[in-house]
């Protein structure tokens, strides 16, 4: 049995209680402390989710002496310290994306990680969900033929009016906005989809906004000043010349991603995690016909019965599930620290990017 803390439970969102969501469909997890700045708020998800025997913490330190592994669900900023700390004390680390701030500071903890022997994860959990598992299986058996291109939208509309100033508003605590928060997981997509056919990312182009520039303080006070990206609209090409087009907005957003092939295209739209719309076309003409609804061959779906077909049960059960087997028996991980840090360095060369008006090439490998 994995003993399991979790680190920060929000003030807004609060992404710990997908964690908590995951952790309890995993029989060989068990939540044991729980710790969070405002005690009262750690006490609170304890209640919420009936985590028996669960302890609210006083302090990180007090969480870190009560488990075997942590999920760090706290702001940006944060990540890399508290990430290092757990691995010192010889724990098991999975990390809420994006890594960190910047690719500099995310090193810091790969050392740290290459040197402990702990399994290290970063939660890119969007690779659980099983129209990205048939895509990536239509793209390498050739059934949509050469790939030349990929669209993908993601972000949401939870915070499309004049909401709260929250931390991933403040670059200081979260870095870039929705090009960290939403374009770390399109990033992961894109580039697993295509890598094995088509080479990794080699030049990235970016441009962003801040639209909302002010918003209400969370805890009053007045308003205060948005400082990063509402709205990330980039591209980027492969070694072998795909292109990918990708828009990140946290103020209004479909969840998309479009594959287009000399084959046909396939689209997957994120109201529908179980099936695809596929256009098939004669690789040496046009289209053969209307496109079809295609449903998701069910091996793909990686859960139990125990499960909700929802986005984020999938997703984060996932996640969890790979994490911890990765501790009780040693499999890999998908998104380890090396891939973290990989993403990271992706967001940094479209900030880059986004400041200097200009392409950025990558030469990571």
């Amino acid at each position: 049995m994995v003993r399991v803390g979790i680190v920060g439970v929000g003030n807004t969102i609060g992404i710990a209680g997908n964690h908590i969501d995951g952790y309890l469909r995993v029989p060989e997890a068990k939540i044991t402390a729980v710790y969070d700045i405002i005690r009262e708020r750690a006490a609170g998800y304890i209640e919420k989710f009936g985590l028996e025997g669960a302890k609210a913490c006083e302090s990180y330190e007090e969480l870190l002496d009560l488990v075997d592994a942590v999920s760090i669900c706290t702001p940006n900023a944060s990540h890399i310290e508290l990430t290092v700390q757990a691995l010192k004390a010889g724990k098991h680390v999975l990390c809420e994306k994006p890594f960190g701030v910047d690719a500099l500071e995310c090193q810091k903890a790969l050392n740290y990680a290459e040197m402990s022997g702990r399994v290290c994860m970063i939660g890119l959990c969007y690779r659980g969900i099983p129209g990205y598992m048939y895509l990536k299986k239509l793209i390498d058996d050739g059934s949509l033929g050469k790939i030349f291109y990929i669209r993908q939208s993601l972000g949401g509309n939870r915070i499309a009016n004049h909401s709260k100033l929250e931390w991933r508003m403040q670059k200081e605590l979260s870095g870039p906005g929705a090009m960290a928060d939403f374009g770390s997981h399109m990033l992961d997509i894109g580039d697993m989809l295509i890598r094995d056919t088509a080479g990794p990312i080699t030049e990235v182009q970016c441009m962003s906004g801040i639209m909302v520039e002010e918003r209400d303080r969370v805890h009053g006070n007045g308003r205060g000043s948005v400082d990063n990206d509402d709205v990330a609209m980039f591209s980027a090409r492969t070694r072998e010349g795909v292109l990918l087009s990708y828009t990140a907005s946290r103020i209004g957003s479909r969840h998309t991603v479009e594959v287009y092939g000399s084959g046909g295209n396939a689209v997957f739209d994120g109201a529908d995690h179980f099936s695809l719309q596929i256009q098939k076309k004669d690789p040496e003409g046009g289209y053969l016909g209307a496109p079809e609804c295609v449903k998701v061959p069910e091996e793909m779906y990686l859960i139990n019965e125990n499960v909700p077909k929802t986005p984020f049960a999938i997703n984060f059960y996932f996640e969890i599930k790979q994490f911890i087997d990765a501790i009780e028996k040693g499999t890999p991980v998908d998104t380890d620290f090396q891939r973290g840090i990989y993403i990271q360095k992706l967001i940094d060369a479209l900030q880059e990017s986004s400041d200097c008006g200009c392409s950025v090439p990558i030469d990571f490998e």
